[in-house]
């Protein structure tokens, strides 16, 4: 079954993978089969997805070696709510650091899109759970009933619910001067189409990289996929279908092409790999993984630093932006949940100091991507790289 990928207006192309059934061992592509109708929020899709992949490389480069997790979709819909309170230059800068090009879509637009895509993303179904909301703590900073310790506790204990604890008891500390914070959360469960058999799984070398193995459980499985070697990227991609509709793409580089693979992902790399990627009969093992992390964004955003508040709040600025995002992968499907925490204070924003085509018994064991999308709507929930699998 073939996954569909929104149009990508901005750039007058088309990501779609149009529902179909296998005909073959190597099955033809999607060119021929028109794309479904556009709907408000697929005019987000192709700028969410290049603010992702930016996002991505600025992360990934700040922590070489490492793994690399976080929710898109969280933390765009958490920026472009701000958004609706800023001063004009704010709010357009705001969403053009989103990757909005404000001259092909307009802010109703975008407004829209978002509005739109909250409509479409809530899920709850026994093979895909998909929730993704929002909230705000006001009435904080000086002279407040609550301090900020209080503030923290509440907040904690409001992520922790949402995400059923799979963030464990994150929250960033508050300054004095927080006036504001503004929480977004995903939480994901999606089983597989083609489900593993855990009795096939053992444990098997996965490379860190050239001079460290570790040992990890590795499933096995004999089923079609959807797989493609790409020799310009020199890299393998395969698509597991989820149950219900959600999507994930695996992009496994050849060694030392991690770094020429990260800086070629574009909106147009996923149009390229849509129209190449065959269903083929797979044996191959994949690594069981769990993993985390943590980052702060409000200097690597081009938007973050922008003064503006929530609605009806225009006094506030930005002044800490916080993500963190969990995800697991297993015989049964995947598990994940993100939030995004951002800091309002008055005045201008602080100075801040940071720290900053297989064979059969193909092993898919060395560093990786990993792409999932929720396949109506074309939102990409989570981006990340899976540099050891044991976190």
């Amino acid at each position: 079954m073939w996954l569909l990928v929104p149009a990508l207006l901005a750039v007058g192309h088309c990501l779609a993978l149009a529902n179909q059934e296998d005909s073959g061992p190597m099955d033809p592509g999607p060119s021929d089969v028109p794309p479904g109708p556009a709907l408000p929020c697929h005019k987000l899709s192709v700028s969410n997805i290049d603010f992702a992949f930016d996002l991505y490389r600025q992360l990934a480069s700040e922590a070489p070696g490492e793994n690399v997790l976080f929710s898109p979709v969280s933390i765009s819909w958490a920026l472009a709510t701000l958004s609706l309170g800023a001063p004009a230059a704010s709010r357009a800068h705001l969403l053009e650091g989103l990757g909005f090009n404000l001259t092909l879509v307009s802010e109703a637009e975008i407004q829209e899109g978002f509005r739109d895509l909250l409509r479409r993303l809530p899920v709850q179904g026994p093979q895909l759970l998909l929730t993704l909301g929002q909230r705000s703590f006001s009435g904080l900073g000086p002279g407040a009933a609550q301090d900020p310790a209080g503030a923290q506790h509440s907040i904690r204990e409001y992520v922790e619910k949402q995400t059923r604890g799979q963030l464990g008891a994150w929250v960033e500390e508050l300054s004095d001067a927080t006036a504001e914070v503004l929480v977004s959360h995903l939480l994901l469960r999606a089983g597989w189409a083609r489900p593993f058999d855990p009795r096939a799984t053992s444990l098997k070398k996965f490379f860190v990289d050239e001079h460290r193995a570790v040992q990890v459980p590795m499933m096995r499985q004999k089923a079609r996929h959807r797989l493609l070697h790409d020799p310009e990227l020199q890299c393998t991609v395969l698509q597991m279908e989820h149950a219900a509709s959600a999507t994930t793409f695996f992009v496994f580089p050849q060694r030392g092409r991690l770094g020429q693979l990260e800086d070629s992902l574009l909106p147009e790399t996923l149009i390229k790999w849509d129209s190449q990627l065959r269903t083929r009969e797979l044996d191959f093992y994949f690594p069981k993984f769990s993993i985390s992390s943590t980052a702060r964004l409000e200097l690597l955003l081009p938007g973050a630093a922008v003064g503006g508040g929530l609605p009806e709040q225009p006094g506030l600025n930005i002044s800490k932006v916080a993500h963190k995002a969990a995800m697991t992968l297993d015989e049964g499907g995947t598990e994940a949940a993100a939030a995004t925490s951002i800091q309002l204070t008055p005045g201008p924003r602080p100075d801040l100091d940071l720290d900053t085509s297989p064979a059969p018994d193909t092993e898919f064991n060395r560093p990786f991507l990993v792409m999932t999308f929720h396949t109506d709507t074309g939102s990409m929930l989570l981006l990340g790289r899976v540099v050891n699998p044991l976190g």
